[in-house]
């Protein structure tokens, strides 16, 4: 095989492994799609779980502090009895201290089970929004999760394809050049550059004028000295040629009287 089928082989080589890059990309965004609206889906799903089982608690909380209530308020009301049937000062004093400290207790437990009530609303409210966003959520997953899977399918096959003409190309190039190949690839670099005046067009930088005369006669391949891609010449493309330029108007060609 010529050089000039192994360049267009490189070429080919490099515009699968371009196409590959491409197909894997969109592989793993169509995914990521995907996978974007379950880990939601799952995260709401924990945070519902995690609301209800504090709203529990929250009502069996203030059913306790309920029942308390009612048994400071038993207490408060023995405490009157007590009061009104004191027979001393000291009596007084104390039925009053103790009438006081349950009087606070009673309302340090009102307080509490206030807060109760609004935490406990809080957190049905946020099940509340939490349920239709989950809704909104499985019903965009049920309706986009068959197109993604079948698009995902598509550039699967594609990127199969694509894998099967790269292996087809490898296959042609001799062992040494493809080696050089597969390690530039394998560093994530785009492992071929043309020149067509003496610069590498993969980095940019002059070669040395005896290589570039070297390689003007396509007899091997030669690694550029800074980049390290393999390099080949290709004759320039054919410039343009200059837009016709409108003709000059005609002087008129009257005949003489």
């Amino acid at each position: 095989m010529s050089i000039e089928q192994h360049i267009l082989t490189l070429e080919q080589l490099a515009e699968a492994d371009a196409a590959a890059k491409e197909l894997e990309a969109q592989i793993e965004q169509e995914r990521g799609d995907i996978e974007g609206v379950r880990v939601e889906v799952a995260e709401l799903s924990q945070r519902l779980e995690d609301d209800r089982t504090s709203i529990q608690e929250m009502d069996k909380t203030r059913g306790d502090l309920v029942q308390e209530l009612r048994t400071i308020s038993g207490q408060i009301d023995r405490s009157r009895e007590r009061l009104q049937r004191a027979r001393n000062e000291r009596e007084v004093n104390a039925a009053e201290r103790e009438l006081d400290e349950l009087r606070k207790l009673h309302r340090d437990r009102d307080d509490e089970i206030k807060k109760l009530v609004g935490f406990a609303e809080a957190a049905r409210t946020s099940i509340q929004e939490g349920e239709e966003r989950k809704a909104e959520l499985d019903a965009r997953l049920e309706g986009s999760l068959e197109g993604k899977t079948k698009s995902i399918a598509v550039l699967e096959e594609k990127l199969e394809a694509t894998q099967r003409s790269r292996k087809e190309a490898a296959d042609k190039l001799p062992g040494l050049v493809i080696r050089r190949y597969e390690s530039m690839h394998q560093r994530g670099k785009v492992p071929i550059a043309k020149t067509h005046d003496g610069t590498c067009l993969g980095c940019y930088v002059q070669l040395p004028p005896m290589m570039f005369h070297k390689m003007l006669s396509r007899l091997e391949f030669e690694e550029c000295p800074n980049c390290h891609r393999i390099i080949y010449y290709a004759p320039p493309p054919p410039e343009e040629p200059p837009a016709a330029e409108e003709e000059a108007d005609q002087p008129s060609s009257e005949a003489p009287t």
